[in-house]
C-alpha cells in the first residue's frame, strides 16, 4: 500500500473517531483540523498536489471556523 493511501487512511479514521468521541462541534472542529494539518505536515512529499490542495482548503476553512470559535470562547469570557 502506497504512502499516500496510509495518509489518507489515517485521516479518515481520525475524523470517524473525532466525531464519535467529541461532546460538541467546536472540538469536533478543532480536532479534525489538527488531523488536516498533520496529515499536511507529515505527507508533503507523499500526497499529490491536487490531494495537497484540497486539504490546504479544507485547513483554510477549519483555521477560519476555529477562529470564531476562540473569539467566541473570548466574548463569553470577558462578558460574564
Amino acid at each position: 500500500m502506497a504512502m499516500r493511501e496510509n495518509m489518507l487512511i489515517f485521516l479518515a479514521i481520525w475524523i470517524i473517531l473525532t466525531a464519535l468521541l467529541s461532546p460538541s462541534l467546536g472540538i469536533f472542529l478543532t480536532v479534525s483540523l489538527i488531523g488536516i494539518l498533520i496529515v499536511l505536515e507529515i505527507g508533503e512529499f507523499y500526497l499529490s498536489k491536487e490531494t495537497k490542495e484540497i486539504l490546504k482548503m479544507s485547513s483554510y476553512f477549519l483555521l477560519l471556523i476555529f477562529a470564531f470559535i476562540v473569539a467566541q470562547k473570548v466574548y463569553e469570557v470577558i462578558k460574564g
